[in-house]
């Protein structure tokens, strides 16, 4: 198929799920998209950033097929189930990659939690998998808003914050029953399984018998209200637009797929700690996130020498192996840029540890301007070949990314430091 042919189709700019078939007939690969038509044309745009597979994919394609839904977050759950139905196979091989992620409903437990996970284990009920961790995270949160329900690991004996705004039922001190209960998490797997259909159908027939329930009138009334404006999908694509944005106002080689940001965190040289935070495709992958203790006498060492122990510190862990290899033998993927947060001197710091391991990957150092403590000081971007700082406009979507990364490098920094620190103090 090509462009022109794409256009023929009259696909619906709507949320929902599009399927690629061969010359068989056969599934090759499933996809949601907040706008459809955009999503399938994307493919075949001249300016598209494809992986070889799905180059590969392109030229197996020889029909196309599309569901319409109400809202994105039934297009993402849609893709899930048609996904785990069909086993396309140009999707991502889901056994053994720890990146999905799944909703957990604990049902072995008798107030059953529903939250996030990337482990499957033998008890309880899952959903997914999900490549976007944000778009699932959203989704709890918008499904909380129709559907109270638990997330605590453990009962506290009294009601949490989460029962006086409303997304808890309080079940810790029993403020409701366990077969009212017991319909909440019924509702929320039927929606899970894409079948709210029948969800409405069951909240309606529960109205009918009881006229006085304003709270399940208030719930039926909010479902479409609030699915509809649920932009979970659109908002991954715009994380995945940043990048591209990225890429073309830094002139790197490349669009980057992985992004690794670092920071130093330390008061006066005490509890020295570096962090490595990663995005792929824009979003944070908080399972490759690493930490590192500095290991030198802080007292003799600036933020700059520190930032030199845990570069070469990570990059022993490069794959393929480099003969500077740790003796556990771990292995990391490279990233296509790396984020420090910094001026010239760390940025500089950072090219001499890029070339001492012989790695050509793409390095910028980002640090506030003027003003520091204000949220409209502009950030200066540093990076190789050039004298002076790039200051980008705070709308910027290249800066976004650049500003999300950094900052949750310092997060996680700040998380360990504050750890050690503690530990110290008892």
């Amino acid at each position: 198929m090509d462009i022109n042919g794409i256009k023929k189709l009259n696909i619906p700019a709507s949320p929902g799920c599009y399927q690629f078939l061969d010359k068989a007939g056969k599934i090759i690969y499933i996809g949601k998209a907040a706008n459809l038509k955009n999503r399938v044309l994307s493919y075949w745009q001249k300016s598209a950033d494809l992986t070889p597979a799905k180059e590969a994919m392109l030229l197996e394609v020889k029909k196309i097929k599309w569901v319409e839904t109400e809202s994105e977050i039934e297009a993402l759950l849609l893709e899930a189930n048609l996904i785990k139905k069909h086993q396309p196979k140009f999707n991502v091989v889901l056994r053994d990659d720890k990146r999905f992620t799944y909703i957990k409903i604990s049902t072995e437990e008798d107030w059953p939690r529903v939250f996030m996970t990337r482990k499957l284990e033998k008890s309880g009920r899952y959903f997914g998998p999900f490549t976007s961790v944000q778009a699932v995270g959203e989704t709890l949160r918008i499904i909380r808003k129709i559907w109270p329900f638990r997330s605590c690991r453990r009962l506290p004996k009294k009601v949490c914050l989460y029962f006086r705004i409303g997304k808890c039922p309080g079940v810790c001190e029993a403020k409701i029953s366990k077969n009212e209960y017991k319909k909440i998490i019924r509702q929320i797997s039927l929606f899970l399984e894409g079948r709210k259909k029948e969800v409405v159908k069951q909240m309606g027939g529960e109205i009918k018998r009881n006229k006085d329930n304003t709270f399940l009138k208030y719930q039926l009334l909010s479902l479409n209200k609030i699915l509809a404006h649920a932009n979970i999908l659109s908002l991954g694509d715009k994380y995945a637009a940043d990048v591209i944005e990225l890429a073309k106002i830094l002139s790197l080689p490349k669009v980057p797929e992985r992004i690794e940001g670092y920071d130093i965190s330390n008061i006066f040289g005490r509890e020295a700690v570096g962090s490595m935070a990663v995005f792929s495709g824009g979003e944070p992958e908080k399972n490759e996130y690493r930490k590192f203790k500095i290991k030198i006498n802080p007292g003799l060492a600036n933020d700059v020498g520190m930032l030199k122990e845990v570069l070469e510190r990570r990059f022993k862990h490069t794959s393929p192996p480099t003969p500077l290899l740790n003796r556990r033998g771990e292995n990391w993927p490279l990233p296509d840029l790396i984020i420090i947060d910094g001026g010239k001197a760390q940025l500089n710091m950072a090219l001499r540890i890029l070339k001492k391991f012989k790695l050509d990957i793409s390095a910028i150092a980002v640090s506030k301007g003027e003003g520091r403590r204000s949220a409209q000081a502009p950030d200066k971007i540093f990076f190789a070949g050039e004298g002076k700082p790039l200051e980008l406009p705070l709308a910027s979507p290249a800066l976004h990314i650049i500003k999300r990364v950094r900052d949750e490098a310092h997060r996680f920094a700040i998380a360990y430091h504050r750890k050690l620190r503690k530990k110290a103090f008892f």
